[in-house]
C-alpha cells in the first residue's frame, strides 16, 4: 500500500462502512461470504485503500443493516467527486462530530494546528468550550453538553499516537481569556500541563509577529500510510484539501509560524506568568473562587 492510493473521502467512507458492519455484529469474513466477495475487497474498502465499484456500496449497506439516513448519506458520499477537495457542513463552530474529523483526530500520526481567533479546539477545557460555542449562538443544554464532551475526547493527552502534536496559539487569543479570570485560570493551567507532555508542543505566537492572515483556523494532519490532509474550518462547514500544492501552502505557513513563535520553554514561561496574572485578578475580584481554583490546580498537578 502506498500513500498515493488513499483519499480522505475513501477513508471516511471506509470507516463508516466498518462502523456499520461492526454494529450489525458481523465479522468481515461473514459479510464477505454474504456478499460473495473476497475478504480483501472488504478490508481494502474499509481501510480507505480502494473504492468499491459503482452500486456495490448500496449492496454492502443493505447487508450490513444501515439505517435509511446512513444509506442515503453514504451512497451520496460515494458518488461525490474525489478530486482533492471535500466540503462537510456542520453546526456553527462544531466540526468535532464529523466522521472525517473523528477519523483524522483519532488516527493521524501527528498534526499541526493554528487558529488566529481561538484556542485550538484540541486544547480547550469544558468551560471554555461552552463559552466559545455560546458565541456561535448555541444555547446551554444537552446538545451543547454533548458537543463539549465530543471535543474533550480529542485532547492530545488521550491519544497513543507518537506525534508530535504542534499547536501555535496567538498571544491576543490567550490574553482575551483574562476577561473571565475563572476560566482563564483553569485554561492556562491546562495548557501548562499539556505543554509538559513530550509529544505535545504548545508555542506562543507573539502579538507583533507578522503572520499571514488566513482568516480561520486550520490543521495539517499526517499519517504514515496516507497522504497529508488539511482541515480548514469555517463557521458552518469544514473544507478538506489534499492536493500537493494546497498542502505545500499550509506547510510553508507552518514553517513561518515556527520561525516567529516562542520556543517550548519560553512559551511555558509565558503561560505561567499569565496564569499567575489570572490568579491575581481572581484574588482582587473573588478571593473565595481563587481558593477553589488553587485547590483544583494542586489536584491537577
Amino acid at each position: 500500500m502506498t500513500k498515493n492510493v488513499s483519499t480522505i473521502k475513501q477513508r471516511e467512507l471506509g470507516s463508516e462502512l466498518r462502523r456499520i458492519r461492526k454494529r450489525a455484529g458481523y465479522l468481515a469474513t461473514h459479510l464477505a461470504s454474504m456478499l460473495d466477495w473476497g475478504e480483501p475487497t472488504i478490508s481494502h474498502a474499509e481501510n480507505g485503500f480502494r473504492s468499491l465499484p459503482d452500486g456495490k456500496i448500496a449492496l454492502y449497506l443493505a447487508r450490513a443493516k444501515a439505517t435509511t439516513e446512513e444509506f442515503d448519506r453514504l451512497v451520496a458520499l460515494d458518488r461525490h467527486p474525489d478530486n482533492g477537495y471535500q466540503v462537510r457542513p456542520h453546526p456553527a463552530g462544531i466540526p468535532d462530530t464529523l466522521p472525517a474529523i473523528t477519523l483524522l483526530d483519532t488516527e493521524s500520526t501527528s498534526y499541526s494546528t493554528y487558529d488566529a481567533a481561538d484556542i485550538p479546539r484540541h486544547l480547550q477545557i469544558e468551560p471554555y468550550i461552552h463559552t466559545a460555542l455560546g458565541k456561535h449562538g448555541h444555547s446551554q443544554g444537552p446538545a451543547l453538553d454533548a458537543a463539549a464532551q465530543a471535543r474533550l475526547t480529542r485532547n492530545p493527552s488521550a491519544t497513543h499516537k507518537p506525534g508530535p502534536f504542534m499547536f501555535y496559539v496567538p498571544e491576543p487569543v490567550l490574553l482575551a481569556t483574562l476577561e473571565n479570570p475563572v476560566i482563564a485560570c483553569e485554561q492556562l493551567v491546562h495548557l501548562i500541563l499539556l505543554s509538559s507532555l513530550p509529544r505535545c508542543h504548545v508555542h506562543l505566537v507573539p502579538a507583533d509577529a507578522p503572520v499571514a492572515n488566513l482568516g480561520t483556523g486550520f490543521t495539517l494532519y499526517r499519517h504514515e500510510d496516507h497522504p497529508p490532509v488539511v482541515h480548514h474550518q469555517l463557521p458552518t462547514a469544514s473544507l478538506f484539501f489534499e492536493k500537493e500544492h494546497d498542502v505545500a501552502y499550509y506547510e510553508r505557513h507552518l514553517e513561518q509560524l515556527a520561525a516567529l513563535s516562542l520556543g517550548r520553554r519560553e512559551s511555558r514561561e509565558w503561560l505561567s506568568r499569565t496564569q499567575a496574572d489570572a490568579e491575581r485578578r481572581l484574588a482582587e475580584a473573588q478571593p473565595v473562587v481563587l481558593s477553589r481554583c488553587a485547590t483544583g490546580t494542586a489536584a491537577g498537578t
